[in-house]
């Protein structure tokens, strides 16, 4: 009787964990695949760089980049975040800021993939990544919004009113979200709600932050950020110094997103 592979099987028993369960820490994902860490570490490596995973930069845990549903139906948020996390970095090293990535996952949600905020004294929440932030409050729901048309809009405003928050509710339809989004296109970027701070995810100082959209063919698809402690700067002051540097960025990182869907499509 023929062997099998046994490393082959053990990889693809820690790839279907990922892909199963979505993002984990190696020690999580060693004992649900029922391997040793050191096994575990040695084949996630080897699958990293044949480009089957991706370990994120904010938080070191791991991410299957291929989609966990049917194809063109998720948007494959490992290979995402590994295309753009070159761009973050240089965004972060250029302004001195943190750089969030949030991506569209389906219809009215977005999601942190990738942030290169890191623990410092004095500094906001340095592990985001995971972290669903608000369509009506959170700068890249506000940019997301401004930006979409009239249509896709109205179906993340569905969205968001089935999850049935009494704030976000009154900031709808008493008309407060509407002057902000006109605000938001006015500026040409999203702000953070003056208090929102999602506690959940927010365990150091205050945060602001100022998101524009990612849209490749004028499709929004995700948000870039600059984070800071709120009390620290102005969003405006930001903004001045910083906007058109975040506007390369974002057109960099839509131009790599399009790239990989386009090679990917000419595969099949």
């Amino acid at each position: 009787m023929q062997k099998t592979n046994r490393s082959l099987e053990r990889g693809l028993a820690l790839l279907h964990q990922l892909t199963a369960r979505g993002p984990a820490s190696l020690s999580a994902v060693a004992r649900a695949a029922g391997l040793p860490k050191a096994t575990a570490s040695r084949l996630l490596l080897t699958l990293g760089a044949e480009g089957w995973i991706y370990r994120r930069h904010n938080d070191g845990r791991y991410v299957a980049t291929v989609p966990q549903t049917g194809a063109g139906t998720t948007p494959d948020l490992g290979a995402v975040a590994r295309l753009a996390l070159p761009y973050l970095l240089s965004l972060s090293q250029e302004t001195g800021l943190a750089a969030d990535l949030t991506w569209l996952v389906e219809v009215g949600v977005l999601e942190v993939i990738e942030s290169t905020r890191a623990p410092q004294v004095g500094g906001v929440d340095p592990q985001v990544a995971g972290f669903r932030p608000s369509l009506v409050f959170s700068a890249p729901g506000r940019a997301l919004l401004a930006a979409s048309d009239a249509e896709s809009r109205a179906r993340h405003l569905r969205h968001v009113a089935r999850m049935d928050s009494p704030a976000e509710r009154l900031a709808v339809t008493g008309g407060q979200l509407m002057a902000e989004l006109a605000a938001t296109a006015r500026r040409g970027y999203g702000q953070r709600a003056a208090g929102y701070w999602p506690h959940s995810s927010d365990y150091g100082r205050e945060p602001m932050d100022i998101a524009i959209v990612i849209a490749p063919k004028d499709r929004p698809l995700g948000c870039l950020s600059l984070v800071w402690p709120a009390e620290a700067h102005d969003a405006g002051e930001i903004a001045a110094a910083h906007l058109g540097t975040m506007r390369a960025a974002a057109r960099r990182i839509g131009a790599a997103v399009a790239g990989a869907r386009r090679a990917s499509a000419a595969q099949l």
